[in-house]
């Protein structure tokens, strides 16, 4: 990973066994042009779950459980239980 390559793991370093691209792809699933409803977050972090048991990241099941408890603040719900990020109503500038 490139210094100037952006860092999409929270609270974990993205050059280890190539979180990073987990990481992104999970975002993006999560962020603006994704989301859903509770069944599409629970495929997001399935699937970075996936990706990180695949390089044989120690942390898998440990993203996995954070995720799952509080991945809801910053998923892009579509309708129910709200409408957008919970995380861009109460932090409008993140």
């Amino acid at each position: 990973m490139s210094e100037k390559e952006r860092q999409y793991c929270l609270f974990m370093d993205g050059r280890k066994y190539n979180r990073n691209a987990g990481c992104r792809r999970h975002d993006n699933a999560y962020g603006i042009n994704g989301g859903g409803r509770e069944r599409d977050r629970l495929s997001a972090d399935m699937a970075l779950f996936r990706h990180m048991r695949a390089q044989r990241d120690p942390m898998a099941p440990v993203v996995l459980y954070f995720t799952r408890v509080y991945g809801w603040f910053f998923f892009n719900y579509h309708g129910f239980p709200w409408r957008g990020q919970l995380v861009r109503k109460v932090f409008p500038r993140y």
